[in-house]
């Protein structure tokens, strides 16, 4: 019987297997087109492209990647490589570009248009506009497992593995972003370490540290 395990992501054998888990995990708030393909590159397709080496999967015993943890040691770093490596050779046809008007209505709602900016100017993480909180935290990273997979404490390992290659980089904290609704990742992440961000980020909109419209952002020091 094969036994799932984690390893490194392998770009020679990953990527379709990756985005897979990445559309079919998705939230459902945003399952529905532009939204995942649009999604797909702000969330999955620019780690994978620019730090594979700190990305991992879980791989089911027999090869295919049936989860995730991928991210970076250095969001700053990160973003600056993605506007100067990953923006270049993005499709306008499938990401148009942020200043052009595509007649289509979808593509034109706030929330894409905010998505396209994101993917155009790497926009990655929520502390980006925090340089001082982000410098205490300075590693980022998204996990994704398939359902079958879940709740079988794979997601522990993936991300253990994740820290301890972004710890060997150099960082001393780690953050990540999560819609505030989902309150099982909320309890996981929780029990695996992570706390409110103690950043105002909505410049107290919303009376809550950590929170920013749907997204909150939780941190743990390495």
């Amino acid at each position: 019987m094969a036994v799932p395990f984690v390893r490194q992501y392998d770009s020679s054998r990953d990527f379709e297997n990756g985005l897979h888990i990445f559309l079919t995990t998705i939230d459902q708030g945003l399952n529905w087109e532009p939204a995942r393909t649009i999604g797909s590159y702000l969330w999955y397709k620019a780690y994978v492209a620019l730090t594979p080496n700190t990305c991992f999967v879980l791989d089911d015993g027999t090869g295919r990647a049936v989860g995730y943890c991928i991210g970076t040691p250095d969001t700053k770093a990160f973003a600056q490589r993605w506007r100067n490596v990953f923006t270049p050779a993005l499709d306008p046809k499938l990401v148009p570009r942020p200043d052009l008007q595509t007649g289509d209505a979808l593509m034109e709602r706030p929330d894409i248009q905010g998505f396209r900016r994101a993917v155009y100017n790497g926009d990655c993480s929520m502390l980006q506009a925090w340089p001082q909180t982000l410098e205490q935290y300075p590693a980022h990273l998204h996990i994704d497992i398939l359902p079958e997979f879940q709740k079988k404490g794979y997601g522990r390992v993936l991300i253990e593995a994740f820290l301890a290659k972004v710890k060997s980089e150099g960082a001393s904290g780690v953050h990540l972003d999560m819609v505030r609704h989902n309150t099982n990742g909320h309890a996981f992440y929780t029990r695996i370490g992570f706390t409110m961000c103690q950043q105002v980020l909505d410049g107290g909109a919303s009376g809550l540290p950590g929170v920013n419209g749907i997204v909150m952002t939780l941190v743990k020091n390495l």
